[in-house]
C-alpha cells in the first residue's frame, strides 16, 4: 500500500490480503457452482480460480479464443460455474484474493478444497434376501445402487424408494414385507433411489410375489362329497383339486373294507365306467405337498343306484284283513277312514310311494331277501283321489315299478268353486250362476232364497266333481243382495251363496217439474231414481233455447236415497224467455237425464202500474157503492117478506076462527 513519510515522499510498502472465506460448492450434474466470501476492508481487485483434476493436471477455461489455466473474477462478484465437467471425477479448486497496488499484485494465500462430479444414478438391482417364502413368512428386498462416484469419494447420502406394497417396512435400501398372504401373489416389486444432488435412478427391474402354500381346500371337482350314480353308466371323471402353490401331487384310494383304503389311481381323475354297486363306498383324495412334505386329504361317497321293484303289495283299513293286491280291486273309502298300505320294494335309494300324484310320508325298516317294506298310513284321502289309482314306486331311475288299485272315496260336498261369489249386475238383467263342487256321492242344490228357479246338476270331468247351474232374475233393485244355497249329499251338507250387487249407470230423475215460475226465477223438482249401486250426483244445466250455451249448476247433498224429492231454484233469469232445462243424474258408470221446457212470466212495466193503482181505486170505490146498494136492497126485501109471511099467517087464523 502507498503512504507519505515525514517528509511527504509516497513509499510503498506490501501486504498480502485475506484468503477468500466460506467457499462452497454445489455440483448439479456435470456442472459445478461455486461460491466464496470476499474479505472486507482490503483493496481486493478480482479473484483468481485454479482447478486441477484427479491427475493433478490444470484444467483449462476458455476465454474467447484464449485458453487459461485459471479464471480471474472481478470483485465484487463472488461466484462462477464451471460446466462441462468429466463426471465420476475428482476435482481440487484452489482460489485466493489478488490485490493491484502501484502495478504490483499481491495475492493472499490459497483456499483449497476437493469436490467430486459423480455420475448420473444408474439403474439398481432389486434382490430377494428370502428363497421360496411360505404364506406367513416375512419377505425382504434390498436395492442395490451402482456405483457412480469416483474411488475415494465420501460415502454418497441415497434415499431408496420402493414401488409395488404399501404395507412394507423400508430401512435404508431394504424393504420388509411381514406375514405374506395369498394376497400378495402377483404383487410387483421395484425399486429406485435418489442421490443427495436430487438425481433419480431408473427403475429396477420387478420381482413378482409368489408366496408357497398349500395343501389347503382340498375338494373334488365337480365340488360334491357325495356322488349318485347309475348302475351300469359312467362315474366321473372326478378330478381332486387342493390349493397349492407350486401344484401337488394326488393319488385315489378306494376303501373296499370298512377303514381299509387301497391304491386306485395317481394322478388322474377317478373314472369308473359300466360301475356296479358292489362299487358303492367311499373313495380317498389324498393330496401331498412336497415342499414342506405336508399332505391333506378329502373323501367322496359313491352310492350305486337302480330302479325299485315292488316284490309284495298290500292295502287294508282299521276293520279288514290285509289283502293282497294281485289283481285290480275296488274298495270304498270315506274321507275319514284311515288306510294302509304295505308294500315290499328292492330299491336304491328309497323310493317315493306315488298314489294318485301324491307323494307319501314313508316308515321303513330293513328286511332280508334283498328288499324293504314299507308301511304307509295314508293321509286323509280326499274325493278327488277317487278312481283307478296307480300306486307307483319310484326313486328317480328307469321307470319305476307299479300296481293299479281302484278306490272310491267319499265325501260331504265342498270346495264349491265359481268365477264369482259377487257378481255386479243391473236392473232388469238375469244372471246364469255356474257353480263346480266336489261331492261323492251326486249332491243335491237348494235355494235358501226364492228365485222361481231350480238347480241342474250335471258331472263333470270327474265323478267326484259336479257342475251346478241356476239363474236369478233382477227385476228391481230389491232383488239386490245374498241368496243362499244348500249343498248336500248322504255323507253331509255345506252352505255356499252368491251375492248380486248392482253396477249400473243411476236411473234417471223422474217426475221432473216446474214448481213455480216468476220473470226471474224458477223452481223445480224431481224424485231421485236408483242410483246404480254407487254414489250419484245431481246437475241441473239450463239454456234459452235460441242458444247452445248451457249453464250448469251442482245439487250438494250428503245422501241421496231411491225415492227422495230433489229440489233446486234458478234465479237470475231473462224475463219473458223460454228455457230448456236438462237435470243429470250421475255416477262412476255414468249418467242419464230427465228434462223440460218452460218460460218465464212478463216483468210489468213501472208507469203502468201506477195508473193501473190508480184505477184500481176508482173501481174499488165503485164496487163498494154497488154493493151497499145492494145490501140497502136485499135488506128491504128480507123486511116485506117477513111482514108479507106474518100477515097471511095472521089471515090463515081468522078463517080458522
Amino acid at each position: 500500500m502507498a503512504a507519505k513519510d515525514p517528509k511527504g515522499t509516497f513509499k510503498t510498502y506490501k501486504c498480502k490480503p485475506d484468503p477468500p472465506k466460506d467457499v462452497r460448492i454445489a455440483v448439479i450434474g456435470n456442472t459445478t457452482i461455486i461460491s466464496w466470501t470476499i474479505p472486507t476492508k482490503q483493496g481486493i481487485v478480482y479473484s483468481r480460480i485454479y482447478l486441477k483434476n484427479s491427475t493433478d493436471d490444470d484444467v483449462y477455461f476458455s476465454s474467447g479464443t484464449t485458453y487459461s489455466h485459471y479464471i480471474d473474477i472481478q470483485s465484487p462478484k463472488s461466484s462462477t460455474v464451471i460446466p462441462n465437467l468429466e463426471r465420476c471425477s475428482k476435482y481440487i479448486v484452489r482460489i485466493q484474493c489478488l490485490d493491484k497496488i502501484q502495478e504490483i499484485i499481491e495475492g493472499s494465500d490459497f483456499t483449497t478444497h476437493t469436490f467430486w462430479v459423480t455420475n448420473k444414478p444408474l439403474k439398481p438391482t432389486l434382490m430377494s434376501l428370502s428363497e421360496h417364502p411360505f404364506v406367513g413368512d416375512n419377505i425382504t428386498f434390498a436395492c442395490k445402487a451402482i456405483q457412480t462416484w469416483p474411488e475415494g469419494y465420501m460415502a454418497p447420502i441415497l434415499t431408496y424408494h420402493f414401488v409395488g406394497n404399501p404395507r412394507g417396512e423400508i430401512d435404508n435400501n431394504q424393504l420388509t414385507i411381514h406375514t405374506l398372504t395369498k394376497l400378495d401373489k402377483g404383487q410387483a416389486i421395484s425399486c429406485r433411489y435418489t442421490d443427495e444432488y436430487g438425481e433419480v435412478s431408473n427403475m429396477s427391474d420387478t420381482i413378482t410375489l409368489d408366496p408357497y402354500y398349500g395343501p389347503e381346500n382340498v375338494v373334488p371337482e365337480p365340488g360334491y362329497t357325495h356322488f349318485n350314480v347309475t348302475e351300469g353308466t359312467l362315474l366321473g371323471p372326478i378330478n381332486c383339486t387342493a390349493t397349492c402353490n407350486p401344484e401337488c401331487t394326488y393319488i385315489w384310494k378306494h376303501e373296499e373294507k370298512v377303514g381299509r383304503f387301497n391304491r386306485y389311481l395317481s394322478m388322474q381323475p377317478l373314472t369308473i365306467p359300466y360301475i356296479k354297486r358292489n362299487q358303492t363306498g367311499n373313495f380317498r383324495c389324498r393330496i401331498d405337498y412336497p415342499y414342506a412334505n405336508t399332505y391333506e386329504r378329502t373323501d367322496i361317497t359313491v352310492n350305486v343306484q337302480y330302479s325299485p321293484e315292488i316284490k309284495e303289495t298290500c292295502l287294508f283299513d282299521d276293520q279288514s284283513q290285509c289283502n293282497r293286491l294281485n289283481t285290480t280291486n275296488n274298495f270304498n273309502f270315506s274321507e275319514d277312514v284311515n288306510v294302509s298300505l304295505l308294500l315290499r320294494i328292492d330299491s336304491n335309494p328309497d323310493p317315493k310311494v306315488m298314489l294318485n300324484s301324491s307323494f307319501l310320508a314313508i316308515q321303513n325298516s330293513t328286511k332280508g331277501n334283498g328288499y324293504i317294506e314299507y308301511i304307509y298310513i295314508l293321509p286323509h284321502l280326499k274325493c278327488e283321489d277317487s278312481g283307478e289309482f296307480t300306486i307307483r314306486a319310484i326313486n328317480g331311475i328307469a321307470n319305476g315299478d307299479t300296481k293299479k288299485v281302484n278306490l272310491t272315496i267319499l265325501c260331504k260336498p265342498r270346495n264349491v268353486t265359481t268365477e264369482s261369489r259377487k257378481i255386479e249386475t243391473k236392473v232388469g238383467s238375469a244372471e246364469n250362476i255356474v257353480m263346480y263342487v266336489v261331492s261323492s256321492p251326486l249332491p243335491t242344490v237348494e235355494w235358501c232364497r226364492v228365485t222361481g228357479f231350480d238347480w241342474i246338476v250335471n258331472t263333470d270331468i270327474y265323478d267326484y266333481r259336479y257342475e251346478i247351474m241356476s239363474e236369478i232374475q233382477v227385476r228391481s233393485e230389491l232383488d239386490f243382495g245374498v241368496y243362499g244355497i244348500t249343498i248336500c249329499n248322504q255323507e253331509g251338507c255345506i252352505d255356499d251363496n252368491i251375492t248380486l250387487k248392482p253396477r249400473d249407470k243411476p236411473e234417471a230423475p223422474q217426475n221432473l217439474s216446474v214448481e213455480s215460475v216468476t220473470f226471474v226465477s224458477v223452481n223445480l223438482s224431481w224424485i231421485a231414481g236408483f242410483n246404480g249401486g254407487y254414489n250419484q250426483t245431481f246437475k241441473v244445466l239450463f239454456k234459452t233455447t235460441d242458444t247452445d250455451i248451457w249453464n250448469t249448476t251442482t245439487i250438494h247433498t250428503h245422501e241421496i236415497k231411491t225415492g227422495s224429492v230433489m229440489h233446486v231454484t234458478l234465479d237470475q233469469l231473462k224475463p219473458d224467455t223460454s228455457y230448456e232445462v236438462m237435470v243429470l243424474s250421475t255416477n262412476i258408470h255414468g249418467n242419464r237425464n230427465a228434462s223440460l221446457e218452460f218460460k218465464t212470466k212478463v216483468k210489468l212495466d213501472l208507469s203502468s202500474s201506477s195508473k193501473l193503482a190508480s184505477n184500481s181505486w176508482l173501481v174499488a170505490i165503485c164496487i163498494g157503492c154497488v154493493i151497499s146498494i145492494l145490501l140497502v136492497v136485499i135488506i128491504i126485501l128480507l123486511v116485506f117478506k117477513n111482514k108479507t109471511q106474518k100477515d097471511k099467517r095472521n089471515d090463515s087464523s081468522a078463517l080458522d076462527n
